[in-house]
């Protein structure tokens, strides 16, 4: 991947606003650029915002960030390697997007892995982050923290999917591997649907359901044709604040302590955000649309995890390094 226009553009702006302002020193002992993926009004860009003046302040100037919201100077698919080059000092690791550069992300999606969000929450403080923060240092970035994305469900046209018998004939849009393994165990059709074509999909009658969270069936007006809510709470996502280590470990120690404590309260704000938003905002939200949701039963769910677990055998056998993780699952349940 080639940086250099990114790059131009940078010095450009510099450069303008350097002879804009001859006779104003730059207090800055440090600039840094944070790039993410996040429009200004999505609920997770409030706590990076949070971040950016926390780190501002409490550096008493000595740190100042520029910040480019909205994929306005790297995608979400290039947030590692913008990171990883300097391109960027700080970004979210996306890590849906990350799975073929480190594997280990794609450990944690396997469905009805964690019971729910908190439980995910136990389950990365109880040594998931350690972990993924090990791959990352390889790849020359510190990941600050790590936070919710929010709880996958399945959205339908006309019916509950609240038993694995439902699932037979249906062509359900997926998310990953792990997820497509689930609803072909059930006799489903897994379908790989690019985001900018499911609304098509759902508008041609090519899909019967998806798997998403609740923010996206709402926000993108999915909900209108797929009125049909299963919240089953099945899979958790997550991603971590990634910083560039020689940037980080070139920052005096009490800077890096700004940073670390920043990024710990804006974890602990995305966390409760999104499982408010999960558990609280979202069926309120539905139930003004008027969509029918079903929350499933323990029995509903237990027939679920039955079909996991010979998904989980196939998959800790062809992946030793699996087991890992799902021990700290079971240890935090």
């Amino acid at each position: 991947m080639s940086y250099s226009n990114v790059l131009f553009r940078l010095a450009g702006a510099a450069l303008t606003a350097a002879l804009a302002l001859p006779n104003v020193a730059i207090a800055a002992d440090f600039t840094m650029r944070l790039a993410h993926h996040y429009p200004d009004v999505h609920i997770q860009a409030g706590p990076l915002r949070t971040f950016v003046e926390e780190v501002e302040q409490n550096s008493e100037g000595r740190i100042e960030i520029s910040v480019y919201p909205a994929e306005t100077l790297v995608s979400g698919r290039e947030m590692l390697e913008a990171v990883e080059g300097g391109v960027v000092q700080v970004a979210p690791m996306p890590g849906n997007y990350q799975t073929g550069a480190i594997p280990q992300l794609d450990y944690m999606t396997y469905p009805f892995m964690f019971d729910d969000a908190e439980h995910f929450r136990r389950a990365v403080d109880g040594g998931i982050f350690d972990l993924l923060a090990t791959e990352y240092e390889q790849r020359g970035i510190t990941l600050l923290n790590y936070y919710h994305k929010g709880a996958l469900h399945f959205m339908h046209r006309s019916a509950f999917l609240n038993t694995p018998a439902a699932f037979d004939g249906e062509r359900i849009r997926s998310l990953g591997s792990t997820i497509s393994a689930l609803i072909e165990a059930m006799g489903g059709n897994a379908l790989s649907v690019p985001l900018g074509e499911v609304d098509a999909a759902i508008e041609r009658g090519m899909i019967d359901a998806i798997t998403t969270n609740c923010a996206a069936h709402l926000s993108r007006g999915w909900s209108r044709g797929l009125p049909y809510v299963t919240y089953v709470d099945m899979s958790q996502g997550g991603e971590g604040l990634g910083i560039n280590t020689d940037f980080f470990e070139s920052l005096p120690d009490d800077l890096q302590q700004v940073v670390s404590d920043a990024a710990q309260r804006m974890a602990d704000a995305e966390w409760d955000l999104m499982i408010e938003y999960d558990t609280q905002t979202c069926p309120r939200l539905w139930q003004e649309a008027g969509i029918n949701v079903h929350r499933t039963t323990d029995e509903e769910r237990a027939a679920f995890v039955d079909v996991t677990r010979p998904i989980f055998a196939r998959a800790v056998a062809d992946n030793p390094a699996l087991q890992t993780y799902l021990d700290i699952a079971d240890q935090t349940r």
